[in-house]
């Protein structure tokens, strides 16, 4: 293996074991990352783990200053929101796209999701099951770049809903809702699937400022 490939593998390992602990809520927010002891815990060089960390960076988890070193990003209510707004428009899209295509396997698949994520006991095994569950709807969009921004977008969010978002109550709310939009795509009710979809992402906003005044209350 040439220097560059085991170059890249150190870099692409340090970035997905870090990306996890930061997705994880395992480095907190506002955290500093100590360079030399991440990059001894991973088995890089503090070449490859820069590398990751510039990465990172320019996907908004890791804030990189002069002199400073490099810290987990923290957002604030506003920067999720935004977030949130850009979800319902790449998900009501994707959707939109995806429904047409849908075949009773889709569907079924949907389904199964719903009853693990109903019976599931874990924020870690909720978040994963959630995550799961609105990909399957997606995929038959055959859009892979538009996936990916999808992806990228509930990785970040899944930060969030772990640690500010009142599980039971959220969890209660969304099955619900999940249904409705599964039972919206099984007719293939494209409008209405739409609307149930940007509806439940909407209250999602409504339980992040909840959640965040909730928190400054208590630290009040």
């Amino acid at each position: 293996m040439t220097k560059s490939r085991v170059m890249l593998s150190a870099t692409q390992r340090a970035y997905t074991e870090l990306k996890q602990r930061i997705l994880d809520g395992a480095i907190a927010e506002g955290s500093p990352i100590r360079q030399d002891e991440t990059a001894e815990e991973i088995g890089v060089s503090k070449i490859p783990l820069r590398e990751a960390l510039m990465r990172l960076q320019s996907e908004g988890l890791v804030v990189i200053t002069r002199n400073s070193g490099a810290t987990v990003a923290k957002f604030t209510v506003a920067d999720y929101q935004q977030m949130l707004d850009i979800r319902i428009g790449l998900e009501c899209r994707a959707l939109e796209l995806a429904i047409p295509n849908m075949v009773p396997s889709d569907i079924e698949h949907a389904r199964t999701l719903l009853v693990a994520y109903h019976q599931a006991m874990s924020a870690r095994e909720w978040s994963e099951l959630n995550k799961k569950f609105h990909e399957c709807l997606y995929i038959p969009a055959n859009n892979p770049r538009l996936l990916a921004m999808i992806n990228s977008l509930q990785n970040n969010m899944g930060r969030l809903l772990s640690l500010h978002v009142s599980m039971a109550a959220n969890r209660s709310r969304s099955h619900e809702e999940h249904l409705q939009i599964v039972d919206a795509c099984e007719q293939a009710n494209v409008s209405l699937a739409v609307a149930l979809l940007r509806k439940h992402i909407e209250q999602s906003k409504k339980e992040v400022s909840a959640s965040f005044r909730s928190a400054v209350q208590q630290l009040a």
